[in-house]
């Protein structure tokens, strides 16, 4: 879809999901695939939901970089992965933005590790040898998300009270 298309699918002007993607890094694309309509209108309800630009950047970097440790990245082509495997579901197994489903729990305090779904230029050292580890970022990320879950609850009163206003206007 073009920009003009993604824009009306979020329900938007297209000047304000330009404003968006240059806000949090979104990549610009002569063809939008349709996850990242999905991803377009979460980011804009976290924005509804008053969650700060800062947690939402955070949130975003974070489950790219958990995704890309569990080498769910192998899964898709080309460099527009993540956005491309954007959906609509949601529960306690799938992370926020992307909608991946985990097969467990979000919270878990466990994580099958050493998943690799394509061929891949080997590194000099392994991902542990560096520093990183799968578990260790689904426990940061598991923390940024209870907070911005606690944020959405704060705000629902307010949301709800501005859809019943706004159905009287």
């Amino acid at each position: 879809m073009k920009l003009n298309e993604l824009a009306k699918a979020v329900g938007k002007s297209a000047p304000y999901v330009l404003t968006l993607q240059k806000k949090f890094g979104l990549p610009a694309c002569k063809d939008y695939p349709d996850g990242y309509a999905v991803l377009v209108k979460k980011l804009i309800y976290l924005s509804i939901c008053s969650v700060p630009d800062k947690e939402i950047k955070l949130l975003l970097a974070m489950e790219k970089n958990l995704l890309e440790l569990l080498k769910v990245d192998s899964l898709h082509d080309g460099e527009r992965w993540f956005e491309s495997m954007c959906v609509v579901k949601s529960g306690p197994t799938r992370l926020l933005l992307s909608g991946y489903d985990l097969g467990h729990r979000v919270d878990c305090q466990t994580i099958q590790t050493g998943l690799d779904f394509s061929d891949r230029e080997k590194e000099l050292f392994q991902s542990a040898e560096m520093g990183a580890s799968s578990l260790r970022e689904l426990q940061r990320y598991s923390e940024i998300l209870n907070k911005v879950k606690v944020r959405i609850n704060q705000e629902l009163p307010t949301v709800v009270s501005a859809l019943k206003w706004a159905a009287h206007l």
